[in-house]
């Protein structure tokens, strides 16, 4: 059930304490991949939520899910227009420019890294993983830390958390995104 999947993934983009999360989906799984997606954002944008293919082959389909005012906030912070700007992102683009560059970014020969920001991974660990990738990294976990591993593994724990009481809900309950997340 593609539900779960994402409940599982995106628990804390869906909850809002995090930007943005992504998930890898074999469309195999989910032969009626965008007509499902289609179908959760006309359930989940009237809150907020968004579901979009950042990329996909013949196999496979990459997914982001944000709550869009969460995401654009995050990436319209100086500090990350600054970031995302080396690496062809406009300075002073709008939301669909930055997500529009992250997806024709994701078509190119290597994978960008600065994804991270989108993710709301800290921009000292997402450079240090860039330029230097296992040296001096002090923690693993939803991303290499290589500074502040105590504050990293407390919002590890919160993710955790978040991700495991959405999954039951979604799993174990029964209850829908839709149901769980547009309640009035």
């Amino acid at each position: 059930m593609l539900e779960a999947l994402l409940a599982y993934h995106c628990a804390p983009a869906f909850a809002g304490i995090k930007p943005a999360n992504i998930a890898a989906c074999q469309k195999s799984k989910y032969p009626d991949l965008h007509g499902e997606l289609e179908k959760l954002n006309g359930e989940l944008n009237c809150k907020g939520i968004y579901i979009d293919i950042l990329c996909e082959c013949e196999k496979h389909a990459l997914v982001i899910a944000y709550r869009k005012s969460v995401l654009d906030k995050h990436l319209h912070q100086s500090a990350n227009r600054a970031f995302l700007s080396h690496y062809g992102y406009a300075k002073d683009g709008n939301f669909d420019d930055y997500v529009n560059t992250l997806k024709s970014r994701l078509d190119g020969d290597s994978f960008p890294h600065e994804i991270g920001v989108f993710l709301g991974y800290p921009l000292r660990d997402i450079y240090c993983f860039i330029n230097h990738r296992n040296e001096g990294c002090k923690l693993v976990g939803e991303w290499k830390v290589y500074h502040n591993a105590e504050e990293a593994k407390k919002t590890f724990s919160r993710f955790k958390a978040c991700r495991k009481a959405l999954f039951r809900r979604v799993t174990q309950r029964g209850r829908t995104l839709a149901q769980i997340f547009c309640a009035a």
